[in-house]
This record gives C-alpha cells, sequence and structure tokens, in this order.
C-alpha cells in the first residue's frame, strides 16, 4: 500500500471537485490538517472513512487503495479479497492472546441501567439513555459511535466527572454513583487511570518526573519510585526520553508516556479517550500494542472511547452508541484481528442499512 500515491490521488480527485482542504474536511467532520496529512502520505484516512470518501469524491474503495482511477472493465473484476489483503497488510499478523477464564471473573465495573439527562434553557436532552454493561478484570473493552452518540459523555460518567441522572455504576462491588464531590478526586487518583487523546503531560515537568508524580500523589515510597518507573518505561521504550520534556519528544513517545502514567499506579480500570486522536497510524498501532502488554504483563483492564475501527479491533469486546443508547454488541472470538477488524466493518454497515446513522 503506497500512502504517498493515495495521498496524491485524493489531492487529484478533490482538486477536480474544486474543493478546498478545508472544505473536504467540514463534509467528512474533519480538520484540514487531517486531508493535508493524508494527502502528503503521513497519514491514511481511518477505514470507517472510505465508504464517505469515496461517495464524496466519486470512487471506489478500490480506486481509492489503489491510488488511481481504474476502467470499468478492470473494477469488475475487482473484489472484496483486494481490500482484505490490504487490511491484514495493514494490521500485520495476529492471533488471539486474552485467556478465556479472564472473561469468566466477576466484572470489576458494573453499569447498570445508567442514564443521563441535561437541562439548558428549559431544553432537555437525553445524552445516555439506560445504559447496562459489565467489564471483566484484563479485559479490553470499547465503546464505537461517532460524535454526539453519548460515548463521552458515559466515559465522564464512569469517570466520576459527571454523576448520572438515573442507574447505578459499581467499582469492585462499590456504588461510585454517589460519591461527594471533595472524595471524587481521591477516589480517582487510587482507581482510575487516564489516557486522553492531547496527553495531558505537564510541560513543565520531564517525562520521568510526570510518571512519578502518580507514583507521588499515591504516596508510594520515594525508594520504590525510580526502580517502578524504569522497569514500565523499559517495556513501553521510552527509557530514552525519561530526561526530556513533552514537547521534546514525538506523539507516539508522549502518548506512551501518557500510558506508564496512567498504569504506573496499578489502577483497577484505565479509561481511554480517543487515545489514537492526535497520532498517525504507525504511531496509534504502537499505542494499540502497548495496551495490549500492559493487559498481558500487568493485568490492567481497559475501557476505550472510540470511533476508530483500527483501534477498535484491538478491543475484546465492543459496545456501538448511537443517541445515547447501545445498538449492539460484538464479541471478538476466536479469530485473528483481521478478521474482527472486517467483523466491525460488517457491523457498522448492518446498523447503516438498519437506517441508524453510525
Amino acid at each position: 500500500m503506497d500512502q504517498m500515491k493515495i495521498g496524491a490521488f485524493i489531492a487529484e480527485c478533490r482538486k477536480k471537485k474544486g474543493w478546498t482542504q478545508s472544505q473536504l474536511g467540514e463534509k467528512l467532520g474533519l480538520t484540514d490538517k487531517a486531508v493535508s496529512k493524508w494527502e502528503t502520505g503521513r497519514s491514511m484516512p481511518d477505514l470507517s472513512l472510505f465508504p464517505s470518501l469515496c461517495s464524496l469524491l466519486e470512487i471506489s474503495i478500490n480506486e481509492l487503495m489503489a491510488g488511481e482511477y481504474i476502467p470499468e472493465e478492470q473494477l469488475r473484476a475487482k473484489t472484496d479479497a483486494v481490500l482484505m489483503e490490504v487490511i491484514t497488510n495493514w494490521l500485520g499478523g495476529d492471533k488471539w492472546e486474552l485467556k478465556e477464564t479472564g472473561l469468566k471473573e466477576e466484572s470489576i465495573l458494573k453499569v447498570l441501567n445508567v442514564s443521563k439527562i441535561y437541562e439548558a434553557e428549559n431544553r432537555k436532552t437525553l445524552a445516555v439513555d439506560d445504559v447496562s454493561f459489565g467489564v471483566q478484570p484484563g479485559s479490553f473493552l470499547g465503546i464505537m459511535g461517532k460524535s454526539g452518540s453519548g460515548k463521552s459523555t458515559l466515559l465522564n460518567l464512569i469517570a466520576t466527572i459527571d454523576k448520572p441522572t438515573g442507574g447505578k455504576i459499581e467499582m469492585n462491588g462499590h456504588s461510585i454513583t454517589d460519591i461527594p464531590e471533595n472524595q471524587a478526586a481521591r477516589f480517582r487518583r487510587e482507581h482510575l487511570g487516564f489516557v486522553f487523546q492531547e496527553y495531558n503531560l505537564l510541560d513543565n515537568l520531564t517525562i520521568y518526573e510526570n510518571i512519578a508524580l502518580a507514583l507521588t500523589v499515591k504516596e508510594i515510597p520515594r525508594e520504590n519510585v525510580k526502580q517502578t518507573i524504569f522497569e514500565l518505561a523499559e517495556k513501553l521504550d521510552i527509557v530514552s526520553v525519561l530526561n526530556k520534556y513533552p514537547y521534546e519528544v514525538s506523539g507516539g513517545q508522549r502518548q506512551r508516556s501518557a500510558c506508564a502514567r496512567a498504569a504506573v499506579t496499578r489502577p483497577d480500570i484505565i479509561l481511554a479517550d480517543e487515545p489514537t486522536g492526535a497520532l498517525d497510524s504507525h504511531s496509534a498501532r504502537q499505542l494499540l500494542g502497548t495496551f495490549n502488554m500492559l493487559r498481558r504483563e500487568y493485568g490492567a483492564t481497559i475501557l476505550m472511547v472510540t470511533h476508530d475501527v483500527l483501534s477498535a479491533s484491538y478491543c475484546d469486546r465492543i459496545l456501538f452508541m448511537q443517541d445515547g443508547k447501545i445498538k449492539a454488541v460484538l464479541d471478538r472470538e476466536q479469530e485473528s484481528r483481521q478478521d474482527f477488524f472486517a467483523k466491525i466493518l460488517d457491523k457498522i454497515a448492518w446498523m447503516e442499512g438498519e437506517d441508524n446513522v453510525f
């Protein structure tokens, strides 16, 4: 797959339409920077955008992946196998690693009939509508949905940043729904880890100091801090940047550093909000591999909100949200990541066929 060729082809098709990068981005709900990255070969469009992008540019998916117009007589000979071959090359080899016994344990997190209503100017908005699910220890749960589907609101409710209007949320069998505000910060510090799209590292602290801060706040003995940080940094391949400041390292290194900060205190669950949103495809795959390493070697439990199909393919279960509701659930069984990726695309296509705007 030639990213430069595909990017140049996107630019050619866009210009034929007489659109600027900003206009194409606006039609796709993206920024002109995202389009610029595609057209210069620095990144690829998320595969979930392919149908919309191809429709706008009036080209086929096979033409997009080939990076050129394909004569009609040749186009007919193209099959889904072409796209699946690209997917396989993009995702790389993968086999199912999660132990089945891990999914049979008691849920570490339970969301029970949770709803959230916002009121403004005498108008009510139902952001989360009677949602229920559980998260097992050591699992990697993804929540997918477009902007406005309710997924970020749901994450904020689980993080105790916001409170539900109805229903209950339990962590390790204890309700966290009504934690007083003066205790919520301590709860988050002791039980949750966070990975955000924009890293949220402190620029006036080195990478080492950012990670150490999480341990210091949790009152970990000073003599244990250095060894703990270096052991985790080695596994995340960030030892070489520990003495650098966040603005001195790459986006991928910053995000892996954020993962280290989130995981170093061994929280009950790591909450990731669009963690690959600011990364190129290579750095995104590195980060997602990091999540799987944290599960495998540290027993981490991860709940990730995303709209990205590539990111979702690393999960073992996906909840599809729309209009505040869970519209579908997809479990990864014993199939490879490539096959699970294809199942996600099929599920999205099915939802669109059900007249759902996903």
